[in-house]
């Protein structure tokens, strides 16, 4: 750790922006922790940058984009500076996964958290995703493909939000 240098601790509802290298910039949003990562989402959002702070509001409001667990790799140098708190539905974003248990072929639906698992029926070990974690520069590729900076990646689909299957839905909250 460099002396003076501080590493910032992230919370749940951070909002925070992504420079895109332009002048422009992107929103995230941390909505929960899980071990040593974050679930962030970040929104099909892109102003300039100087705009950004004043524009929370309407970034939280367009559609999420990409989602998944990422690493604060990018927020310790200050790159991705997190703007202000708001509150976010956890419930609406949170995944549910599917995991190997014992047996091969053998799978279990887990929450989010980890902490509640059941047996997966055919359709969740068909559609549920395995629990991965992607850098955040991955993301940041992500949103700068999407903003036409550079090229878009086949990978990039991965982290599109689209239909996900939440904790929420599979477990009673």
């Amino acid at each position: 750790m460099v002396r003076g240098f501080k590493i910032p601790a992230l919370n749940d509802g951070d909002v925070f922006m992504i420079p895109l290298g332009d002048g422009r910039a992107a929103v995230g949003q941390v909505v929960s922790k899980y071990m040593s990562t974050y679930y962030v989402v970040i929104f099909d959002f892109v102003a300039a940058e100087e705009e950004v702070p004043s524009l929370v509001s309407e970034a939280l409001g367009s559609e999420p984009l990409f989602a998944g667990l990422s690493r604060d790799a990018l927020f310790r140098p200050g790159r991705w500076q997190v703007l202000e708190n708001r509150l976010v539905d956890a419930r609406k974003f949170l995944p549910a996964y599917k995991v190997g248990w014992r047996v091969p072929g053998q799978y279990v639906v887990e929450d989010f958290r980890g902490t509640r698992r059941r047996p997966a029926t055919d359709l969740e070990k068909e559609i549920l995703p395995y629990r991965a974690i992607n850098s955040a520069a991955i993301f940041e590729h992500a949103i700068r493909a999407h903003a036409g900076l550079e090229p878009w990646m086949e990978f990039y689909n991965e982290l599109r939000v689209g239909e996900i299957v939440t904790s929420a839905d599979l477990f009673d909250d």
